[in-house]
C-alpha cells in the first residue's frame, strides 16, 4: 500500500479537484481509499449525497476504525469522509474540534490509521487543509509522499516555497523518513495567458521535481454539482492526460 498527501499553504489551488481526480484516476487498476482530511469537507460533498459517520468520529473513538469509509459510485474507490462546514458549522465541526483539543497529543494517530487499511486497500490519498498545524503535520507524517498542488499565480509560487520549508522542518523535527516529494502539480493553466505561462516556466525549470500541467477546465466544477469524477464528465483530452500522468508518477 501506498500513501500519498495533496497539500499546499494556500486556499483555492485545487487540491480537493486533484484529489477526487487522483483517487478515481488509481481506482480504474487499484482499490482506492480517500481520506478527508480537509474540516471544509469539499471531497467528501463532490462524492456522496449522504454522510454517516465521518473522519472525525473515528478519531475522537465515537466509532470503529473503519465506521466512516464509505463505497462510492466510482467503482474501486471508498472515501473516509468529513461532514461540510457548510452543513455543520464551524463550531460544531468535528474535525476542527478533533484539530484544536485532541490532534497534540495523537501524533501518530493517522499512520496508525494508515495502517489499519494496508491489507484491504493499494492506495490512501488524503485530501489537506490549507492549514500546516499538527494535525496537518500527523497526516504528512503517515504519508510516504507528498504532492503540492499549486496555481500558476505568484502567491501560489510563494505558497509552494513556505510549503517546502516547512515540510523539510516537519521531517526534522519528527524525524520522518517517508513523506517524499517527487511531483508538484501546478493546476489550471491558462496556455493564452502569459503570466501562466511565465510562472509556469519558472517553475519547470526548478530541478528535483516532475512537474505535472493541468489545464484549465470547467469539467472539475461540473464533476463537483454532479458528484461524479472528471473521468465520467468528459473532461478535456490533456486534462485526462494530465491527471493520467500523475496517477502514473505516484504509482512510482
Amino acid at each position: 500500500m501506498k500513501v500519498i498527501g495533496l497539500g499546499l499553504q494556500k486556499g483555492g489551488v485545487g487540491k480537493t479537484s486533484i484529489s477526487v481526480a487522483l483517487a478515481a484516476e488509481l481506482a480504474k487498476k487499484s482499490k482506492v481509499l480517500l481520506i478527508d482530511a480537509d474540516p471544509q469537507g469539499n471531497a467528501s460533498g463532490a462524492l456522496l449525497k449522504e454522510i454517516g459517520y465521518e473522519l472525525a468520529d473515528a478519531l475522537l473513538n465515537n466509532c470503529a476504525v473503519d465506521g466512516p469509509v464509505t463505497k462510492t459510485d466510482v467503482p474501486n474507490l471508498w472515501i473516509m469522509p468529513t461532514k461540510p462546514i457548510e452543513s455543520e458549522g464551524k463550531e460544531k465541526s468535528k474535525l476542527r474540534i478533533y484539530k484544536k483539543n485532541v490532534a497534540t497529543e495523537e501524533p501518530f494517530v493517522m499512520d496508525d490509521i494508515a495502517k489499519e487499511f494496508a491489507s484491504d486497500f493499494d492506495f490512501i490519498i488524503f485530501d489537506t487543509s490549507p492549514d500546516f498545524s499538527t494535525f496537518e503535520e500527523n497526516v504528512f507524517f503517515a504519508c510516504d509522499e507528498i504532492v503540492p498542488v499549486m496555481k500558476c499565480d505568484t502567491f501560489s509560487a510563494d505558497g509552494l516555497t513556505i510549503f517546502l520549508e516547512n515540510i523539510n522542518d516537519f521531517k526534522r523535527r519528527r524525524r520522518c523518513e517517508k513523506a517524499s516529494i517527487k511531483t508538484v502539480v501546478i493546476n489550471e493553466h491558462n496556455a493564452s495567458f502569459a503570466l501562466d505561462t511565465n510562472i509556469k516556466d519558472a517553475i519547470v525549470k526548478q530541478s528535483g521535481y516532475k512537474k505535472i500541467i493541468v489545464p484549465q477546465d470547467q469539467a472539475f466544477k461540473k464533476a463537483q454539482a454532479y458528484q461524479k469524477s472528471i473521468q465520467e464528465i468528459g473532461a478535456k483530452k490533456n486534462t485526462l492526460e494530465a491527471i493520467q500522468n500523475l496517477a502514473d508518477a505516484v504509482r512510482g
